[in-house]
């Protein structure tokens, strides 16, 4: 949608109430794909389909980004510290 806003020289008024009403259009668009998305994953979370990623879930995704990422080394130090190998995901032997 930011290619939509960019605003070029020279346009007319009508040209950019035209790029308005379709920038408009597509946010509402991607807003009602997304709402219907979220609605989605919720039932099938409460139905027990799928279930939500847990704490160390989602530090065990994070700790495999790239190694020069703030947020990835932290995430490495606590899975460390919590006994979890970040490359395998399972405990360490200590």
């Amino acid at each position: 949608m930011v290619d939509k806003m960019r605003i070029p020289h020279g346009m007319t008024q009508r040209q950019q109430k035209k790029l308005e009403k379709d920038a408009a259009k597509a946010r509402e668009e991607y807003a009602a794909k997304r709402e219907s998305a979220i609605k989605e994953y919720n039932q099938k979370v409460a139905s027990g389909q799928i279930a939500q990623p847990g704490k160390y879930d989602k530090l065990l995704k994070t700790a495999k980004g790239h190694s020069d990422n703030e947020s990835v080394q932290a995430a490495r130090r606590t899975l460390t510290k919590r006994g979890i190998d970040w490359k395998t995901g399972k405990k360490l032997k200590r």
